[in-house]
Formats: C-alpha cells, structure tokens, sequence
C-alpha cells in the first residue's frame, strides 16, 4: 500500500477521533448548561439582595419603608427555619460580600441568643459551591452547604418578597388621593418624597417616597415644588 496513503488515513482516522471527542464533550457541556439554565430562568428561587442602594426586585421600585420590612421578615424566616432544624447543626446565612475584601463573605448566625452575630469568612474557608444566599451548617470547625435548607429558605424568601411588592403597591395606592396636594422635600434616583399637605393627621404630615413618577415630572422638579394628584398621576401644582 502507498506510504502517503496510510499516513493520509491515519491523520483522517485521528481527527475523526478528535472530533468524536469534543463533540462528545461539547455536547455533555452544552446539556449541563442548558439544565442549569433552565433551572436559573425558569425558577424564582434566585438569591435577591436585599441591601443593595436604590433597591429593585423584579422590576419594581422598593421603598425604604418596606426595604426594611423586608429585611426583618428576611430575619424571621431565618430564625425560624435554623430553629426548626437545629439537630442538623449551627445554622449560618450567606448574605453579603465583604466591604474590605471582595474575596470574603458575610455570614450571619441564625441564632436568637447571638442575636444575628455577623462573621466574615475567606471564599475558600466555605464549601465549594457555597455563594449568596447559602445557607451553611458548622459542624465542629467545619462549614457544610446545606443544599436543601438553602432551596427552603429562598424559597420562603422570595413568597415574603412577592408578598410585600404587593403590600407596598397597596400602600402607595392609599396614599394618592385625587384632588391632594404634595410638596417635594427631597429627590434622588428617581424617586420623590412628598409631604401630603392635604392631610394633616394629629398635627403632622407624612412623609412618602413615591416611585411613580412621569420621568419629565421628575427632571423638572426641585425641592418645594408643589404637585396635585389628578387623573392617576402626579401633575406640577399652581396656586
């Protein structure tokens, strides 16, 4: 047989095993991925960070009023799930990045009696995998990724997210009442405090930051600006 064509066949024979391979491992790897995005599109169960500036959870505005509301039911939710399986070990949450070291995180201790005590660990102090939102067990001087406790918890988590959205969208509707009128006492991010002067509970005047405003409305204002609320919307107030 020719020389040349044995060598030919050889070299075809090794690129068809070369491209057997990676499209056997391009294929494994484009599977693996398109499970795990399925799994981060299509579930709500991601990791929302709750003390982010200028918070936004799914498309919506959050106010600080019940930013903070969020956190504290964050908190319960926490406390009652470590408390419900403390057998299982020293219950921590992963819930920030280090301010001083991005390669380190803040864990709280999900313990009453510690009152939430907040340590900070080195990424690779943790167990592979471990991330925002994690929950961790220490058992001994161990920390072990609680796979199950954190899908629980996020779970539990974002339904209280859903729930105050909705309370906050309640809120905000009680507070725009046709025919009222607000002063502008501060603005920032696009959001705007108003003073409803229209109503005067014992004496005083509530404070409200309001999200739903027309972007113009918005540019051209400035602090003591009066606004009417009319028609379902904010409009600039002449007396």
């Amino acid at each position: 047989m020719n020389l040349d064509l044995v060598n030919g066949l050889v070299s075809n024979l090794k690129e068809n095993i070369f491209m057997h391979n990676f499209i056997k491992e391009l294929s494994n790897y484009l599977e693996k991925n398109k499970v795990n995005n399925q799994e981060t599109l299509g579930s709500d169960n991601k990791w929302n960070n709750l003390l982010s500036d200028n918070l936004e959870l799914y498309d919506k505005k959050i106010i600080k009023k019940f930013k903070d509301k969020m956190l504290i039911e964050r908190a319960n939710i926490l406390q009652n799930y470590a408390e419900e399986t403390k057998n299982y070990g020293e219950m921590y949450y992963i819930y920030d990045i280090s301010q001083n070291d991005e390669n380190s995180y803040k864990l709280c201790i999900c313990d009453l009696n510690k009152s939430h005590e907040v340590i900070i660990k080195k990424i690779e102090e943790l167990p592979e995998n471990a991330k925002l939102g994690s929950v961790l067990r220490k058992q001994g001087e161990k920390f072990i990724l609680d796979k199950e406790g954190t899908q629980i918890v996020q779970e539990q988590i974002n339904n209280m997210i859903q729930e105050k959205i909705k309370e906050q969208d309640e809120y905000l509707d009680s507070k725009r009442i046709d025919g009222h009128i607000y002063e502008v006492s501060a603005k920032d991010s696009g959001r705007i405090w108003l003073y409803d002067i229209s109503n005067r509970a014992n004496g005083s005047i509530e404070e409200i930051e309001e999200i739903k405003v027309h972007e113009n409305l918005y540019e051209t204002t400035k602090k003591g600006d009066l606004f009417i609320y009319k028609n379902g919307e904010y409009q600039k107030y002449i007396s």
